[in-house]
């Protein structure tokens, strides 16, 4: 069996998309130990600005109980996904509450660099038989249908395998961007387009890390100069206002306290500052905040 499974952006996450493993419970538990084997495909798929994206896959290698899991040291050693961390504190047996955890082959599963828009277009090439009627918008419609687990056939793996990989060949972002493009920016595009132009951000910077998982959260780039100086980058597409800034804020903190020898920078990237906050952060000079437009090109806010 092969599984379209959504779901929503939780901290901690889950999918955790950077160890390949997804946890649920009760019947959901139950469908993922009986129905999965070794080498089916699971896709995921959430909203983003509000329109349906798949973000990732998995080909299965193994699912397991948690409570299974905890009592494995090589596993519990290796994997965070917050089902497993639940169990250890005796969170699930307590509650007595059905776990299982779906483990991805490291080497066959995937997250998107840039997820695949699924759309009207893209549903009509599967087996999902979804209807459009005309008093409904297409991600509506989309997510109404697929707000439960649906099942794929291999004709739609296929297809999905197909999209991603055409997908994947495109030319991934032009400087110069249409009305209708620019509407249908994701932060994975700003972060690709910066981590290869890392010289919008400052002159003579080098992309040491993307997405890296640390303590208080996970940075989306991180840049270091010629001194081993480091610069943190958090990209968000909208306008921002105090929380962006206190999420960049103990990034910075936990990555001085591990680099102590290092100079640690702060960048945020975004369309703009909410009016409300945007005197209280130009009085801030701890954190650059640089702004996107049409062109994509970042200037200084």
């Amino acid at each position: 069996m092969h599984l379209l499974i959504p779901y929503i952006q939780l901290r901690p996450p889950d999918p955790a998309l950077n160890e390949f493993t997804y946890g649920d419970v009760d019947s959901r538990a139950r469908k993922l130990k009986s129905d999965l084997n070794k080498g089916d495909y699971v896709f995921f798929h959430t909203s983003l600005r509000g329109r349906k994206y798949i973000t990732a896959y998995y080909m299965v290698d193994r699912v397991l109980d948690t409570v299974e899991v905890c009592h494995n040291k090589a596993l519990r050693a290796k994997y965070k996904n917050p089902h497993i961390l639940e169990c250890l504190a005796g969170k699930r047996l307590s509650q007595g509450i059905e776990d299982a955890i779906l483990f991805g082959d490291p080497i066959t599963s995937q997250v998107l660099d840039k997820p695949l828009l699924f759309d009207k277009k893209l549903a009509n090439k599967l087996s999902l038989n979804i209807k459009f009627p005309s008093n409904r918008s297409d991600t509506q419609i989309i997510g109404s249908a697929a707000r439960a687990w649906r099942q794929l056939t291999h004709k739609d793996v296929n297809t999905l395998l197909k999209a991603i990989e055409t997908e994947k060949n495109r030319t991934h972002l032009k400087l110069l961007r249409s009305t209708e493009e620019v509407a249908e920016t994701i932060e994975k595009d700003v972060e690709e387009y910066l981590s290869n132009n890392p010289d919008l951000i400052e002159k003579g910077l080098k992309l040491s890390e993307r997405q890296l998982p640390i303590e208080s959260g996970r940075i989306d780039l991180l840049f270091e100069d010629m001194k081993g100086n480091l610069t943190v980058v958090e990209v968000k597409l909208d306008r921002i206002g105090r929380d962006a800034f206190r999420q960049i804020q103990s990034y910075i903190h936990e990555l001085r306290t591990k680099e102590d020898r290092k100079k640690v920078n702060g960048v945020l990237v975004c369309a703009g500052v909410m009016p409300a906050y945007d005197d209280d952060l130009r009085k801030q000079k701890e954190i650059r905040i640089l702004i996107y437009g049409w062109e994509m090109k970042v200037q200084q806010w």
